[in-house]
């Protein structure tokens, strides 16, 4: 019997919203179980949501729960594949999903779950990612315990990397963040990415991410994190003045601080590069690999 998930550590608020996406709430009203809680992070909430006319109910509850508002998923998770019968579910989600890990992956399975087996037709779920080395998971909406936890923020310092006003010189700034029970690595390393492309906090320190660059996705294989950006990070390297060597010793040395990341793996626009400037980005990246001396 599949043990149930003690949801002591999943605070499901039931309070049914509206369809967001659709303010005239035209079409078939649906219960779709997204983020909730006051920072948006820790907790679910039963949304109801409204399929237009003529779109297939299924595909649309598939998107809204990935991909919709609040989603308790990573960006770009999607299914490739769903089958079903005889009252069973067979999801299998994109690699994405495989940075979900503790906390969170527990909060995304009950949403998935909990809106699935909310349909007519569907009473259980087999979840199977691609690419992840661990079998399917079978479970039910039984599987999830409803009850109340207010769950408890811990501060947590983090340290980016900048360049001097030079552009020649490596400059630490450290952050202090609330973190929560839900933050996984996969939430750390959007954070870290997010705070290098908006910039240092301190005087006399500059950006070193080229201008307009802006993060697709981030996944793990093992303790190697792939970091996908934008085209702009490859068209306008160098144009701030920071050599492209500069710019990705500042990245894979934030990314790589947290002691469950090893080496970054750098994509743009959804492809593996062979190199950015004059380093060879063909394999996974250390801050060693990228040595501002040349």
């Amino acid at each position: 019997m599949m043990r149930k998930f003690l949801m002591s550590i999943l605070f499901l608020l039931l309070i049914a919203g509206c369809g967001r996406g659709n303010p005239a709430k035209q079409g078939t009203p649906v219960s779709v179980y997204a983020l909730g809680g006051s920072d948006g992070r820790s907790a679910l909430a039963e949304m109801t949501r409204y399929c237009p006319e003529g779109e297939e109910l299924l595909e649309f509850v598939l998107n809204e729960v990935l991909q919709g508002a609040d989603s308790p998923f990573p960006s770009g998770v999607d299914a490739t594949d769903f089958e079903l019968e005889d009252g069973m579910a067979a999801v299998t989600l994109s690699e994405e999903a495989a940075s979900l890990e503790g906390f969170a992956l527990t909060l995304a399975r009950a949403g998935l779950v909990l809106t699935l087996t909310g349909l007519d037709g569907i009473d259980v779920v087999v979840l199977t990612i691609e690419g992840a080395t661990s079998e399917p998971v079978t479970l039910r909406a039984s599987d999830f315990v409803l009850s109340p936890l207010v769950l408890a923020d811990t501060e947590r310092s983090i340290v980016l990397y900048f360049s001097d006003q030079t552009g020649e010189t490596v400059m630490a700034e450290t952050r202090t963040l609330v973190v929560r029970e839900t933050d996984t690595v996969a939430w750390y390393v959007r954070y870290v990415i997010d705070e290098l492309i908006k910039g240092p906090q301190k005087a006399g320190l500059q950006a070193v991410m080229p201008e307009g660059t802006t993060l697709l996705s981030v996944f793990p294989e093992g303790d190697v994190w792939t970091v996908n950006l934008s085209n702009e990070f490859a068209a306008n390297a160098g144009n701030n003045g920071i050599s492209a060597r500069m710019t990705l010793h500042c990245l894979v040395r934030s990314v790589t601080t947290q002691p469950e990341i090893s080496a970054m793996r750098l994509w743009v626009d959804g492809q593996s590069i062979d190199s950015y400037g004059d380093v060879d980005t063909s394999e996974p990246l250390t801050p060693g690999d990228v040595r501002l001396e040349g």
